[in-house]
Parts: structure tokens; sequence; C-alpha cells
């Protein structure tokens, strides 16, 4: 079976005020952290959409075999746009499903990538494979390609949440408590709390450090 990553990094970082991919954190970037749980993940491709410009990516992933760095034209239309670009090229590569993946998420593991994996792979009629964590629903989230269809009709900012609500498809949500695995980065104070937490225990709650803040699935 295979399985893409597709790895959403072509955002405009407009409530940073400047590229918030290639801020550091220890020896690496917030890019490339969860980029580097998925290669070393079971993920076949991870297809890094882009708008061309890859500074904030460390070298070494950079030249990973595993890794397919595409520019998406149409990027400044909406994250939708990416979506459908990545979606295009795991179709090309008959993969059999997707895990979606956003580049400002920066505590995403290889373990919580597995779970999606092998929630599908054990149930292959499902549609889709959700992460939830205290009631909601964000990336990453694994389509299986029976929803590849549906997603290239997507326009804009417009994302995939509207299918995970259709009962026509049948999906599993996978219960996550570590609400610290879905922590993003969008504005200064996120990078400065990102920063003095990056050293915590991962099994500590971050209701506590973080106030729980998450990214939404659109």
């Amino acid at each position: 079976m295979k399985i893409g990553g597709v790895y959403l990094a072509a955002g405009k970082s407009m409530r940073m005020g400047k590229q918030k991919l290639t801020l550091p954190i220890h020896n690496t970037t917030i890019g490339s952290m969860a980029l580097r749980e998925a290669v070393q993940s079971s993920l076949t491709t991870i297809y890094v959409i882009t708008i061309g410009n890859h500074t904030w990516v460390d070298q070494d992933l950079l030249i990973n075999k595993k890794c397919m760095f595409i520019e998406c034209p149409t990027a400044a239309r909406g994250q939708a746009e990416s979506l459908k670009w990545g979606v295009k090229h795991a179709n090309i590569a008959k993969m059999d499903a997707i895990i979606v993946l956003l580049a400002d998420q920066p505590f995403i593991s290889k373990k919580l990538i597995e779970q999606l994996i092998t929630c599908f792979k054990n149930e292959t009629s499902l549609d889709f494979v959700a992460s939830s964590t205290a009631g909601i629903t964000m990336p990453p989230i694994l389509f299986s390609a029976t929803m590849f269809p549906r997603i290239k009709t997507l326009e804009g900012d417009k994302g995939a949440k509207a299918f995970l609500k259709n009962k026509a498809f049948h999906g599993k949500r996978l219960i996550i408590e570590n609400t610290r695995l879905f922590y993003d980065v969008d504005t200064e104070e996120d990078y400065r709390n990102l920063l003095f937490y990056a050293n915590k225990s991962f099994e500590k709650d971050l209701n506590h450090c973080y106030g729980g803040k998450m990214k939404t699935f659109k």
C-alpha cells in the first residue's frame, strides 16, 4: 500500500509578518520539524508544497529521496490550491491515500502519523481518518484515494472540513489526548511560547502552558 504525505508549506505567514517556517528552534527550523518526522515515518513520498522558497528546509531534508518539493503556482489563491496540487501528484503516483500535514505544526510526530496509517490499513474501506483532540478535528488527516476527486473541487481557502461532516463519507476519528502535538505557530507570541516550552516533556498537557491553542481544519 502506498500512502503519501502532502506537506503544506506555501502559506504567506501574514500574521507573523515574516516567513515563519525559517524561524530557528534549537538546531533546526519550525518548518523542518514535522517534515523530519514525516521522513522518518512509513510514508512512501512526501509532497512538499511550497511557493519556491526552500530556505527553511534543513539541508539533509532538502536532498532526502522521500521528499518531492513542488512549487504551487496558484498558492496565493488559498490553502485549497496547495492541497489540490499535492493530490494531483499523489494521483499520478497512484497513491492509495495521503496524509495532509501543516508545516507550521512543529510537534507533529512520527507516532501520530503511524497511528493514522495503521488505522487506515486495518480498515481500508474508510474515506478518511482524522485526528481529534478536545472534541476538535484537525490535521494531520488521512484521505483515501476515494476522496481525491472531491478534494480537486475545492477552491480558495475552503478546506476539506465539510467532507468530514458529510455522512456520505465513511471516516474515523482518532482521539489524541496530547494536545501539544497540534500546536501551531502563527504569531510572534506563538513563537516565543514555542521556544519557551520546546524542552518540556511531551507527556504534559499543553492546556496548562499553551492555553490549548490548536489549528482546526478549514
